[in-house]
Parts: C-alpha cells; sequence; structure tokens
C-alpha cells in the first residue's frame, strides 16, 4: 500500500541523486511511497515496475541495481529492503501502522537504527547511529566498491583505479571532507574519472568538489563498454554519459554508433 511521503528540495542536487539516471531517481521516490514507518518493504521489481513504472520502457532490475549500488537500498533477509536514510528524511504521520517487518538489525549486529528507531539520532549524526568522520589516509575502497567498479568503468583497470583512490583520498585529507560512508563518494569519484587513453597528468589538477565536471573526451574502450549490452529502453547513465544512443543527440562517436546500429536490436 503507497503512502504520502515529503521531498525536500535539496534532494534534486544531492550528489547520489544526481549520479543516477532520471528513471531510477523516480524508482528511489517511488521507493518512499512503497516502504512502511521504519523504511522496509518488500522487494519484488516487478510489481515495482507495474505499479510505478507502468508506462515507461526500462529494465527494473537495472534500475533496482543503481540504487543497491549507490547505498540507498539495502536489500536483506528473503525479499526484503530497506532504505537507510528513509528515518533521516521523512516525517511520518503518527498514525501510520507499526511495521510488520523484520528489522535489518539482526544482520547487523542489532546495532543499526531504522527508520523512526532512529529518531533519537544527534544531529550530524548518519542513520547507522555514528557521526560524519574524515577519510582516514590508509582508506581503501572494499570488495563491494571494487566489484561496482568492475561492471560501471571496465576500462578502468587495477592501476588505475588504485591511482583514482589515491587522488580521491588526496582530495578529500586536502580539503578536510566528512562523511557518514565512503564508498558511496569513492564511486562518484570513479564513475568521473578519465578512461586510460588521458593523460595521466590530466587528472592532477582536480576541481575543488569531488562532483567534477564530465570529462570532455571520453575512452573508446568507455563507449565500447557501455554498449555492448545497451538496447533501446535499457539502463543508460543520461545523467553522465549524455542522451541515448538512439537519441540522435547522443555522444557516442559517429562511427561507433553505426557500428552499434547495425548490431541486433540497434535501430536502423
Amino acid at each position: 500500500m503507497a503512502r504520502i511521503r515529503t521531498i525536500k528540495p535539496e534532494f534534486f542536487t544531492s550528489d547520489d541523486i544526481c549520479a543516477l539516471s532520471p528513471l531510477a531517481r523516480l524508482l528511489y521516490v517511488a521507493l518512499w511511497c512503497e516502504a512502511d514507518r521504519e523504511g522496509r518493504l518488500v522487494w519484488t521489481p516487478g510489481v515495482l515496475k507495474r505499479r510505478y513504472l507502468p508506462d515507461d520502457s526500462c529494465d527494473i532490475e537495472a534500475l533496482g541495481g543503481e540504487l543497491v549500488g549507490r547505498g540507498l537500498v539495502r536489500l536483506y533477509g528473503e525479499g526484503l529492503a530497506w532504505l537507510p536514510s528513509f528515518g533521516k528524511h521523512q516525517h511520518v504521520n503518527v498514525r501510520e501502522a507499526q511495521s510488520k517487518l523484520p528489522s535489518p538489525c539482526a544482520e547487523a549486529g542489532g546495532d543499526l537504527p531504522s527508520g523512526r528507531e532512529g529518531e533519537r539520532n544527534r544531529e550530524g549524526e548518519g542513520t547507522d547511529g555514528t557521526r560524519a568522520q574524515p577519510l582516514t589516509p590508509d582508506w581503501k575502497p572494499d570488495e563491494e566498491d571494487l566489484a561496482w567498479a568492475a561492471g560501471a568503468r571496465p576500462d578502468l583497470d587495477g592501476a588505475a583505479l588504485e591511482a583514482e583512490s589515491e587522488r580521491f583520498r588526496n582530495h578529500a585529507l586536502a580539503n578536510r571532507r566528512t562523511a557518514h560512508r565512503w564508498g558511496p563518494a569513492w564511486r562518484l569519484w570513479v564513475s568521473k574519472a578519465h578512461g586510460p587513453d588521458k593523460a595521466r597528468g590530466d587528472n592532477r589538477n582536480r576541481p575543488e568538489r569531488v562532483v567534477d565536471n564530465l570529462p570532455e573526451r571520453e575512452s573508446e574502450a568507455q563507449w565500447r563498454a557501455r554498449l555492448a549490452r545497451y538496447r533501446p529502453g535499457r539502463f543508460w547513465l543520461e545523467g553522465d554519459w549524455g542522451p541515448r544512443p538512439e537519441s540522435g543527440q547522443s555522444r557516442v562517436p559517429a562511427a561507433m554508433l553505426a557500428e552499434w546500429r547495425r548490431q541486433d536490436g540497434g535501430p536502423a
């Protein structure tokens, strides 16, 4: 059963949200309506597609993967999901029924507040009960972050990811950044990184933000990786990669776009 929820103006300029494709952003808002007062819901992508994106040609599994990959949705138990920041951003009607779904706390050792249960957090605390912390000099992306990078940026090998991680750490330390979770910030940094054909020295003078402008020139390997499994209507990160290949305004190199169109599924 859908519920009435609220949305803040700063939602639209949040780093995590801007990094999502447009339909993934819409799905995330829809999940607020689907979730109970603790931010918990039954994770049934097919039902969510019919209920919230009925007329959109899209891959609901890919959209959900975007949200899970950025830590905006956490899957747990048997087909359940939890929205970690739900309690921080939603003010639930006191008359709304109590959650009937089990808490994700059990999987996190019993110390993970969720939804309205986390309202006791002091200002400046995250939904996991911790305060924003500066990055440690020896911080490294975890296995989940590296697995995400392997799928999102196949053009970056281990050495390139290590180099980007070093730049990320230097930037965060030099600017005294703080965060509740550093994984999403690292992923956003890597998603904007130049490809391997870009001169290594070009990345040294980065802007004074973790979110920088799109590179003016992207590698052939990058575009090929994006086009490899793409078909019209499937996941395409328009906020980062520009208009879809079939739009007539794509930033994909013309020769590569023509090759893609000759493949099965590509428009003539």
